[in-house]
Formats: C-alpha cells, structure tokens, sequence
C-alpha cells in the first residue's frame, strides 16, 4: 500500500516542559509524529540542521493575550484571570446556536456590554435589563428581541449550560455526557474526580481538571440557578444512553451529509449519534463500529473511507444512516 502525504499546518507543543524536554530552539527543523486523526505533535528537533547561533524557544513572562499573570501550578501554563483573560470570547461562545442559543447576541453587542461592565460572566446575561440591552445594541426594538432570547435560554437542557461554562477540556459531546451521566448540576458539582472518570471519554488526566475548574465556577453556577436558568438534563435526553438503535456503537462522521442529514453540523450529527444510544467518534480506529460516509465529488475515498475498509469497519451513507436513526431524528 503507498504512503499518503499529509501536510501539517499546525501542531501541538502541550506545554513549557515539553518544549525544554524537547530542546526546542527557534529556525530548528523538527519531526512531527501524527497518527490517524490525532491532532498532530512536535516530537523532536532535527538537531543537524539547527542554524547557527539559534536560541532556545522563549517563554512567556506574561499572558500574550491580556498582559497579565500566567498560572504556572499546572504543566499547561494558563493565564492567572482564567474565563476574564477572554471574556468578550467566552460570552459569544456562550450566547452561540449549539450553546445557550441566544439569537442576535453577537460580537457587537457582547463588546458592548462587557465595555460597559454589565457582563462579567456568562450568568450575568441573564440579569440584564432592557436598559442595558437598549444601551448595547442601540434600539429598544432591538433589546427587547434580545430579552425574549436570553430568558427563552433559560430553559436549555444542563448539558448546554455546561458547556456555556467554558470548561477547558469540554465541548458539545464532553458536556452531554456530563449532563447525562450525572442529570443534575448538584450531582455535578459533587462529583470527585473518580466520579468524572465514569463519564465516557474522560481519562485520570482529565478528570481533575474539569472537577478542578466547575469547583471554581461555583460563584457563577449559583447565580445561574439564582437567575432561574435550568440545572437539570431532560429525563428524555438521558433515556437513549445505554439503548436505542447505536446502543455500545461508536459512530465516526465524515463529509458533507445530504438527504435527511442534509444541512446538520457535526455537533447536531454528534448530538442524533448519542441521543440514538451511541458514542460519537473523531477518527477511525479498531474501536469504530460505523463510518458515516458522503461520497466526495471526486469519487475517490476520503482517508477514513479507506482506513475503515482496512479494518472493516462498516460504512454507510447520510442515507443509510438517516434510516437507522429514524426515530430520533428531529
């Protein structure tokens, strides 16, 4: 079998450790070690081809972002402000469609109300006042749209306020299992980090972090609950795990879906996999159970298409797929 180019945009250092181990200098020319999809890491410098003269990577004195202290108690080093460092950021991640979903709270408006000091935290949205919205999008009209939206979120499932917190290490799935396995924000904010460690995907290494970092959100979750925001995943949405028609399966998607996929992002197709009692996947691997394949415009098969076919791992089409998960589909 011939060997596939890959060109690397990008790849991950981890932390200052890992650069001195590494013994990283500026203009070295390194090897990079990327297995499947994983996303790619530098693994050594080609020290024969160091220019002269060249000086080790630097570190950062300060937060390149805000300027700042660096938190350096952990081996990824991270800003001592933590959310605030990127607030404006995290409160439009918040307000996002597979977030709190908070329709016309966009950039503009967030820069607005964090200038204004009306936002300091995502649980603030929900105390705002039509004054301060009037103020930040510059019509009442305007504001009072916004209003509807902000207390329509209100009642989005935990899983969605989890991920609204911007927990490092989570994302749409990472938080559905959260809010799933658990139900409630009580049970999630009593959890240690051997509880976190039953929820699928999260390692010994991950754990503590996430238990770690809700700990410290506590301030913010409690104005939340106080703000009357929802703290409880529907029974419904936890009903799947464990059955349907993907019970135990993981589930890899790739391409652009079409038919009755047609038009739904990955974290949409990622929410339809678990809902149906499965696991959703980044790449192929022994572990896949499905591939979830759009022919290309080509013909030709994407990478996972090839690499499933080695491992027979079954593959179907948007189509085929749509007709499995029939009964969970919106």
């Amino acid at each position: 079998m011939g060997v596939r180019a890959v060109t690397v945009a990008r790849a991950t250092l981890h932390n200052p450790a890992d650069i001195r181990r590494r013994d990283l200098h500026l203009g070295d020319t390194v090897t990079v070690y990327k297995a499947g999809d994983i996303i790619p890491r530098v693994q050594a410098a080609v020290v024969a081809l160091r220019p002269a003269g060249a000086t080790e990577v630097p570190l950062p004195e300060a937060c390149p972002h805000c300027g700042g202290e660096i938190d350096k108690t952990q081996e990824r080093w991270r800003c001592a402000q933590g959310a605030a460092c990127a607030l404006p950021a995290l409160i439009e991640y918040a307000a996002g469609r597979e977030m709190l979903d908070i329709d016309g709270l966009g950039r503009t408006y967030v820069k607005a109300l964090v200038d204004a000091g009306d936002v300091t935290d995502v649980a603030d949205l929900f105390t705002l006042s039509l004054e301060q919205l009037t103020t930040a999008s510059g019509s009442a009209k305007r504001a009072a749209k916004l209003a509807e939206q902000i207390e329509a979120a209100k009642s989005r499932p935990l899983s969605r306020v989890v991920c609204a917190l911007g927990i490092l290490g989570t994302g749409r799935s990472i938080s559905r299992r959260i809010a799933r396995h658990f139900a409630t924000m009580d049970a999630v904010r009593a959890a240690d980090a051997l509880d976190m460690q039953a929820v699928d995907g999260i390692g010994p290494e991950k754990a503590p972090v996430i238990v770690e970092q809700i700990a410290a959100l506590a301030a913010v979750i409690d104005k939340l609950a106080a703000a009357g925001v929802n703290m409880n995943e529907p029974q419904e949405e936890s009903a799947a795990q464990g059955s349907g028609p993907l019970a135990g399966k993981v589930v890899v998607v790739t391409g652009k879906m079409t038919g009755a996929l047609e038009g739904q992002g990955r974290d949409a197709i990622n929410a339809l996999i678990e809902k149906a009692g499965g696991r959703a996947g980044s790449g192929v691997s022994a572990r896949t159970t499905i591939l979830v394949s759009a022919p290309s415009a080509s013909g030709k098969p994407s990478s996972k298409a090839v690499k499933a076919a080695e491992l027979g791992v079954e593959v179907l089409t948007p189509e085929a797929f749509a007709e499995l998960v029939a009964d969970y589909l919106i």
